[in-house]
């Protein structure tokens, strides 16, 4: 089979012996540290990635994307018109009624703030979070006029109550003034479901059937209605907010009360790759050092080879094989040790008796992995490239070797 002589030369100096072990030791060193590299990147981002995912979907699956009122000074017509085009937008999933008020949540032997969702059972989503975690019931039971009322685990456990007790919904928002001084609205609920989604939501957020949760705040009827949008992907609220039917409506997202937890974990996550990144960054200068240790070795080897004719390029193709060859092979070494690593994570943190979310939580769970193919790509591909940066310097300096001064003394 024929091969390029650049190509043939430099894998053989891949393979070949060197006269001076250290060089060995480092190009050694350099692709293990590589392979190290870009293993820890991928695995590392990857959990980091399933942790985002894990949020996105135990979080913003429960609480609303984008809650909008229409705003007053618009007729019927255009409310109508502006829901229906907002329901037809290819980012939104569903658009149904919706009531959201603070709230106080007392039971006989405790009282906490909570956070009142008034819904419509008949439009609300077969596939939302809430609906897909009840423990016990179901939202069809929030029937108006009945002052049914669900609540989470968490929320269920703080106030000791179970299914079919009654607690004590208490908002500010209908308040009345009376003899006594102004006297907030309060109503009794029977406890009908309890749902669970791992998350702290489960602790504040209630559901009523929205004509209860209407009565309970004293809502007029000339009030404008809310209404709830499941957007697709949540951290697409920015773009909806730009559609021109959007200005219609006076809107509040996810991003007010959750943001700021999001931009943590993705900050979190850009300053580890950005550490691991350095890992790869001191291996790549190791490649760089072993390939300029290595021109010195084989400076008359060189200078015999440009002697019999072989001209720069050719040369300068040489020692880049030589060098791009351990960032390939470390590159890719790491790159199938890391998902295997990251796909096996949790057998492996068992093996060897580590559980982390078990010791922080208490639970059970395993630790969350998503793959992100595109991320893992540019991870190695990355390191390839910053491996062949690192040739340039020694390859061009390999050919700038003058043959007389090299055999000078041979």
């Amino acid at each position: 089979m024929y091969y390029p002589l650049s190509l043939l030369i430099g894998l053989r100096y891949t393979r070949s012996k060197r006269n001076n072990r250290f060089v060995s030791f480092i190009t050694l060193f350099s692709t293990a540290g590589i392979t190290i590299g870009v293993l820890a990147l991928i695995t590392v981002l990857s959990v980091m990635n399933g942790f985002e995912q894990d949020l996105k979907v135990r979080i913003l699956g429960a609480v609303p994307h984008v809650i909008v009122t229409p705003k007053s000074d618009m007729d019927n017509v255009d409310v109508d018109d502006s829901l229906a085009a907002l329901a037809d937008d290819p980012l939104v999933a569903a658009v149904t009624p919706f009531l959201q008020a603070d709230a106080m949540v007392q039971s006989k032997s405790q009282i906490q703030g909570a956070q009142l969702q008034g819904i419509d059972p008949t439009s609300y989503p077969q596939w939302d979070v809430i609906r897909q975690n009840m423990l016990i019931g179901d939202i069809s039971l929030l029937q108006p006029g009945k002052y049914n009322i669900i609540i989470g685990r968490s929320m269920a456990k703080s106030l000791d109550v179970e299914l079919g007790d009654k607690i004590r919904l208490i908002s500010t928002k209908g308040s009345v003034f009376t003899p006594m001084g102004r006297v907030p609205s309060q109503r009794k609920f029977t406890v009908v479901g309890i749902y669970s989604v791992g998350s702290d939501v489960e602790a504040t957020q209630v559901l009523v059937n929205i004509t209860d949760a209407g009565r309970l705040v004293r809502l007029s009827p000339s009030s404008p209605m809310q209404h709830r949008v499941f957007v697709h992907d949540p951290f697409s609220v920015n773009e909806l907010a730009n559609r021109d039917y959007f200005s219609h409506f006076d809107s509040l997202d996810w991003q007010t009360a959750r943001g700021e937890l999001f931009q943590a974990v993705k900050m979190e996550k850009n300053m580890i790759g950005l550490l691991l990144f350095l890992i790869i960054t001191v291996a790549v200068f190791n490649i760089l050092s072993s390939l300029v240790m290595l021109v010195t070795e084989k400076e008359t080897d060189v200078a015999i080879m440009k002697t019999l004719g072989m001209n720069r390029p050719t040369i300068v193709q040489i020692f880049i094989i030589q060098g791009a060859w351990t960032g390939v092979l470390g590159a890719m070494a790491g790159g199938v040790a890391g998902i295997a690593l990251a796909a096996n994570l949790n057998e492996f943190m068992s093996l060897i008796g580590l559980n982390l979310l078990a010791q922080a939580s208490g639970g059970a769970r395993l630790l969350p992995v998503l793959f992100d193919w595109s991320q893992i790509a540019s991870i190695i591909f990355g390191a390839i490239a910053l491996s062949l940066l690192a040739t340039l310097y020694p390859a061009f300096r390999a050919a700038n070797i003058k043959p007389a001064e090299a055999l000078r003394y041979e």
